[in-house]
């Protein structure tokens, strides 16, 4: 089942949606935060037709598990040029998470393009290791299988025995079977890599994401993208995961930053 499939939401009423948390994208039975964000950043579209989306943020209240969701979607407001919402997800009596997204008409922003930081140097997707359960392990989770995860090789080294290493992943993020990376890829891609805290010789283990911020710079469609994923600081368990994600031709496609835990 592609993406689209996956994430693919019906409108039920004004303003009202459903979908179906699909088996095999979660982490130990959790679904995937960027997965459920998408959901709803889709149904979040079809309230904003002939707008891209440009901004989307969310925070985390309970697990997502497969199974049936609803969505409502609220227009806090119509603008000349954006439109912006807020929503939120539940499974049940239980609210997942709430979020509020912005959508813009297709070249509003003045022609203007510059970077202060260049893509970093990653080698070519042949020469990367893509991430894929083994055996009976835990990791990676089951949710690796259903997007291509490639990761430099020096990167897959994790716990004990990345010893003196920062935390930083460098590698690629595509979609399966020739989908092509749209805006609701790149939530997904947002929150797609293993945190980077498992290169530093950190605690392997829970590390649930409390709230992300997604910024959409080119909405796409992209066939790969190049993903820098790095946290510069951990306190008291509590961390932020910055990613940033280029396109083959080196032009930042999205970033994204999420407040992350280490849990006991």
């Amino acid at each position: 089942m592609k993406f689209s499939e996956a994430s693919a939401v019906q409108r039920v009423g004004a303003g009202s949606y459903t979908a179906e948390i699909q088996p095999g994208w979660d982490i130990f039975g959790v679904a995937n935060g960027g997965y459920l964000l998408a959901m709803l950043a889709r149904a979040m579209g079809e309230e904003a037709v002939g707008r891209d989306l440009v901004s989307i943020s969310a925070r985390f209240l309970n697990p997502g598990r497969e199974g049936p969701v609803s969505m409502e979607v609220e227009t806090l407001k119509q603008g000349r040029g954006t439109t912006t919402l807020q929503g939120r997800m539940t499974a049940g009596d239980r609210t997942l998470f709430v979020a509020h997204a912005t959508f813009a008409i297709p070249g509003m922003g003045a022609e203007v393009n510059a970077s202060f930081e260049q893509a970093p140097e990653v080698p070519p997707p042949d020469q990367c290791l893509r991430l894929l359960p083994v055996d009976d392990a835990p990791l990676p989770p089951p949710f690796s299988t259903k997007v291509g995860i490639l990761m430099r090789p020096e990167d897959a080294v994790m716990g004990e025995a990345a010893e003196g290493r920062s935390p930083d992943i460098k590698g690629w993020f595509h979609l399966l079977d020739g989908e092509l990376i749209d805006p609701y890829g790149l939530i997904l891609a947002a929150d797609a890599f293993p945190p980077a805290v498992f290169t530093a010789n950190l605690p392997l283990g829970w590390t649930p994401t409390i709230d992300i911020s997604v910024y959409v710079r080119d909405p796409g469609p992209h066939e790969i993208v190049k993903s820098h994923v790095h946290t510069r600081h951990v306190t008291d368990g509590w961390l932020e995961e910055d990613v940033e994600m280029w396109d083959s031709s080196g032009r930042l496609v999205a970033q994204s930053r999420q407040l992350a835990l280490l849990a006991r």
